[in-house]
């Protein structure tokens, strides 16, 4: 986890970056407060490997915002897991379908996590295997696994008290639910 002297780093890196980035360190609140509260949670190595690939990017003039760092970061570390794209997801499922023993990559493809969820959300490999028009498979396909890829990016990218938030609420959900399933079943008897 970052802290206080890795943010005070790293908006010192900005300054020499961009001489027009200004930042206030000087009031009760000021950018360092900001920037531990948005970036605090990544690592230090994370959080300067997304701050100096944003800052190295090509036509940028200003320097980046939290936001900016966190979807890099999060960028950085979805490349650093091998996500597949869609095609090459896509590629490895046709792939197994002519080998009985899929290649390594093949199934280190298959074997991702999202590209599991996608497989299972269009009824299993052998349901895909044994269509009748695998065009209309491929057509489901780039459709469903990008949004898997989407969500898993914006879930990523979420604040450590959003989680908690949107967990706490899901839990509020729940127990509203099971009390108005007890007022609404009939009475047994």
């Amino acid at each position: 986890m970052a802290n206080r002297k890795d943010i005070a780093n790293i908006i010192a890196y900005m300054k020499l970056s961009f001489p027009n980035y200004a930042p206030d360190v000087s009031s009760p609140l000021n950018t360092v407060d900001v920037l531990m509260d948005l970036l605090g949670d990544l690592s230090t190595n994370t959080l300067q490997t997304a701050v100096k690939s944003c800052c190295a990017e090509p036509g940028r003039a200003f320097a980046p915002s939290a936001g900016e760092i966190r979807g890099m970061a999060v960028n950085l570390n979805l490349k650093a897991s091998c996500a597949p794209q869609a095609g090459e997801a896509w590629g490895a499922i046709i792939d197994s379908f002519h080998h009985i023993h899929p290649s390594a990559e093949t199934q280190a493809i298959l074997d991702n996590p999202l590209v599991r969820q996608a497989i299972h959300a269009m009824g299993g490999l052998d349901h895909i295997g044994y269509s009748e028009d695998i065009m209309v498979e491929r057509a489901h396909w780039l459709k469903i696994y990008p949004q898997y890829l989407a969500r898993a990016t914006e879930d990523a990218a979420l604040l450590p008290e959003a989680v908690q938030y949107i967990q706490a609420q899901r839990q509020i959900s729940a127990g509203i639910k099971m009390l108005t399933d007890k007022l609404t079943s009939p009475l047994i008897q």
